[in-house]
C-alpha cells in the first residue's frame, strides 16, 4: 500500500518534467517539421475518404445481378411503343350509366332516422331552473336518450310539446329533453330546467270535483255495433300484467318504455291521441290487447284530445279498478278493457 502511494507521488513530481521535456523536443527544428508532415499526411487521407463518400452517393453503383443471371420481375415493355388498345368513345357512350330511358325507378324504403343520445346526454348537468312563464304539468312519454312528449302550461293553457318543438313564449325556446321529474328547456343556446308541478291540495279537490261530473266509463254502456271490444278483463294474466304497470306508472315511469312507446298524433295542429307501438316485449303488449299502431283517442271516457285530461286521468287511474281504452285502429273504432285489481293506495 505504501509502495503504490510513493509510486504515485513519484509520477505526480516527475509528470510537470516530462511536460517541460516533451515542449522542449516539439520546439526543436526537426522534431516539429517532423510533425506537420504527419498532419498533412492525416488530413490527406481524411479528405481523400470523404471525396470517396461523395462520389459513391452521387454515382450509386448499378445494381448487381444474381449469381445465376435470373431476373425477377422483370418490366414488360410494350412494343411500338403504344401502352394499351385505343379507347372506344362510342361504346363509352352507349353504356346506360344513369339508367334506361323509361325504365321504371326502384325507390328504396326510407329508414326512420335513429338519434344519437350523445346529443341530448348530460346537458341537463349545470342547467339552472327557469324564469319563464312555464309550468310542467306531466310527462307523457320518455326514452333513455330523452326524446319523449310533456304537457307544459303557458298562460292558463295546456299543450302537449315534444323535443325539438318551439315553446310559446318566445321562438327562441324550445324542448330539448324530456326526463321522468322535468324537463330541459334550449333557451337560445342556453340550457334551463323546468321541474314538474307538484299538484297541491286544491288541485286534487278540482281532480276530484271533475272526475265526479266525467262521463262514465264506456264498460258501463252497450257497447254499440260500430264499435269493436276487446274484453280483457277475466284474463288473470292481462290482469297482472295491467296491475303491475300501473305500479311502474307511479314507481318508475321510465321502466314502461319496456312496453309500449307513446307518440303525440296532431291533426292541422290539434291534439288527436296518441299513437302506441310495442317496446322491448311485443307479447306482452298484445296480451293486454293492444295492436302496433293504434291511436288512444280516450281512456275511461276522459278524451285525450284534451291536454288537460292527461293529467287528471294520471291522478284518477291511482283508484281505478278499471281501464277503458277508446282506439282507432286501421280507421275502425276499438275499445280494450282491462281490469288493474284492487288500487294502487291499497296495494
Amino acid at each position: 500500500m505504501a509502495a503504490d502511494r510513493l509510486s504515485y507521488r513519484s509520477v505526480a513530481t516527475r509528470a510537470p518534467e516530462w511536460l517541460q521535456v516533451g515542449v522542449t523536443s516539439l520546439a526543436e527544428p526537426a522534431n516539429s517539421r517532423r510533425l506537420r508532415w504527419a498532419l498533412v499526411v492525416l488530413l490527406s487521407v481524411w479528405l481523400l475518404s470523404a471525396l470517396a463518400q461523395l462520389m459513391w452517393a452521387l454515382f450509386p453503383q448499378a445494381a448487381s445481378q444474381p449469381a445465376d443471371g435470373r431476373i425477377i420481375n422483370p418490366p414488360v415493355l410494350s412494343v411500338g411503343g403504344t401502352a394499351s388498345d385505343p379507347v372506344d368513345i362510342d361504346a363509352l357512350r352507349g353504356w346506360p350509366l344513369f339508367g334506361e330511358p323509361g325504365a321504371a325507378m326502384t325507390v328504396e324504403p326510407e329508414l326512420e332516422p335513429i338519434a344519437a343520445s350523445t346529443e341530448r346526454e348530460g346537458i341537463e348537468k349545470g342547467a339552472r331552473e327557469t324564469r319563464l312563464d312555464l309550468t310542467l304539468r306531466g310527462i307523457i312519454a320518455f326514452n333513455d336518450d330523452g326524446a319523449g312528449s310533456a304537457i307544459i302550461e303557458h298562460r292558463g293553457r295546456q299543450d302537449v310539446y315534444s323535443v325539438d318543438d318551439t315553446l310559446p313564449v318566445s321562438a327562441r325556446v324550445t324542448l330539448a329533453k324530456v326526463m321522468p321529474s322535468q324537463v330541459v328547456l334550449d333557451n337560445g343556446g342556453t340550457y334551463e330546467l323546468l321541474l314538474l308541478h307538484q299538484p297541491s291540495d286544491l288541485d286534487a279537490q278540482l281532480a276530484g270535483s271533475r272526475q265526479a261530473s266525467a262521463v262514465p266509463p264506456r264498460t258501463a254502456q252497450p257497447a254499440s255495433a260500430a264499435v269493436q271490444v276487446v274484453d280483457k278483463r277475466a284474463d288473470a294474466d292481462a290482469t297482472a300484467l295491467a296491475r303491475g304497470y300501473r305500479e311502474q306508472l307511479y314507481q318508475d315511469p321510465q321502466s314502461l318504455a319496456e312496453l309500449v312507446r307513446i307518440a303525440a298524433v296532431r291533426d292541422g295542429g290539434e291534439l288527436q291521441g296518441y299513437r302506441l307501438t310495442p317496446g322491448r316485449d311485443r307479447e306482452q303488449f298484445e296480451r293486454l290487447g293492444f295492436r302496433s299502431g293504434d291511436l288512444v283517442v280516450a281512456v275511461n271516457g276522459m278524451p285525450l284530445s284534451d291536454p288537460a285530461n292527461t293529467m287528471r286521468l294520471y291522478q284518477a287511474m291511482r283508484s281505478a279498478s278499471e281501464a277503458s281504452f277508446d282506439l282507432l285502429r286501421s280507421g275502425e273504432a276499438v275499445a280494450v278493457n282491462v281490469s288493474l285489481g284492487a288500487a294502487a293506495g291499497d296495494q
